[in-house]
């Protein structure tokens, strides 16, 4: 029997799991992401970078990190429009770290065929201890949709979620108590408990095993003379007050986790509630959930992290990373039926991504 963070684990990240295929990522696969949808997004946190550098809130030389890139698209944008707006590109260092082999591969054959004004190699490792400390160097480091995939776990008022691995895979709930907390709950899970400081028998939502990335964030980002984080994510700040007002933080079951396949989305609480099958999940659908930004944020900042903004996709878009001026600076070169493609792909970007969505930025505080 599973814990609920092993079965997710291992059904997105395990060899052949939902995530090494490439293809699930796209309009016309099981979702998308606003990578896919406009070249602009990378263009616009380009464009930031850029603001950072002239306000000498960075300098050169610069390591841009992207952290689970999927096909590489989303740094390969930027460094284009890095390359066409500017010429710092001959001193930055483009870094991918992915866990994931297969995308590894696939990332490297995109990039690979990108054509910019100076010899550029983009470098892919599997985590930060790969790579070496840079204090002459500063950091600014970028992930989208990132903390959503993280293994949860999931608790429902001293009952813990397991998946069991025999003929049918079944959710089971696992009576908690006082004795056997210790030995069936991971640590991270136990550690978010303790943070949350609230009774893990009367806990309601779910676990996000963030902790260790966030620790070893910290010590990466210490590592540079000058580090900056951004980040795009599902979710809100406060989600706890809205949904309980006696709680700090709170993650409502009724629509965490979902798991999303071709274009559909299934709630936990459905699922379990049809007597659904693990099995037919397992590796064939992406598993989510809502982030908690204040719980998420609250992490950040005891890592050593200064929270810069947290608002919605977008107004981060439009007001921290000028994406319409961005858009308007190109037209005059890609001509006006160009120009209206862009706009239509702005519109899903801005409105039907850009409310749901909120975009964060944290500097470390040496």
């Amino acid at each position: 029997m599973l814990t609920f963070s092993e079965f997710m684990s291992q059904s997105l990240y395990g060899e052949s799991g939902y995530y090494a295929d490439s293809s699930r990522v796209s309009k016309t696969g099981d979702f998308y992401t606003s990578v896919s949808v406009s070249k602009f997004f990378g263009g616009s946190i380009a464009s930031y970078i850029l603001s950072l550098l002239e306000s000498n809130a960075l300098s050169l030389p610069l390591r841009i990190v992207e952290i689970g890139a999927d096909k590489g698209y989303l740094l390969g944008d930027i460094a284009l429009f890095l390359d066409a707006l500017s010429e710092v590109l001959p001193q930055c260092e483009f870094i991918i770290i992915e866990p994931l082999s297969t995308l590894a591969q696939t990332q490297k054959a995109y990039l690979r065929g990108l054509k910019f004004s100076c010899v550029l190699d983009f470098k892919i490792v599997e985590s930060f201890e790969a790579l070496s400390q840079n204090k002459d160097s500063n950091l600014f480091i970028i992930s989208n949709e990132l903390f959503d995939s993280f293994p949860c776990d999931v608790l429902d008022s001293g009952k813990m979620l397991c998946v069991s691995q025999d003929s049918k895979w079944c959710g089971i709930w696992q009576n908690l108590n006082a004795k056997n907390l210790s030995t069936l709950l991971p640590r991270q899970s136990l550690e978010i408990l303790d943070k949350l400081k609230c009774n893990p028998l009367k806990f309601c939502g779910v676990l996000p095993q963030w902790q260790d990335f966030i620790c070893n964030l910290s010590r990466f980002a210490k590592a540079h003379k000058n580090s900056y984080f951004v980040s795009f994510d599902y979710g809100r700040e406060n989600l706890s007050q809205t949904q309980n007002p006696n709680a700090k933080y709170y993650n409502p079951l009724h629509h965490n986790p979902r798991f999303y396949k071709s274009h559909q989305v299934l709630s936990l609480k459905d699922f379990l509630e049809q007597g659904g099958d693990f099995h037919t999940l397992y590796q064939n659908a992406d598993i989510t959930y809502d982030v908690d930004f204040t719980l998420l944020d609250s992490l950040l900042c005891e890592n050593g992290f200064q929270k810069i903004f947290c608002d919605t996709q977008a107004k981060v878009l439009i007001e921290k990373m000028q994406i319409l001026e961005l858009l308007q600076t190109f037209s005059q070169q890609c001509g006006y039926n160009t120009y209206l493609k862009e706009i239509h792909k702005l519109k899903t970007l801005l409105h039907t991504l850009g409310e749901r969505f909120l975009g964060i930025c944290y500097t470390f505080s040496q």
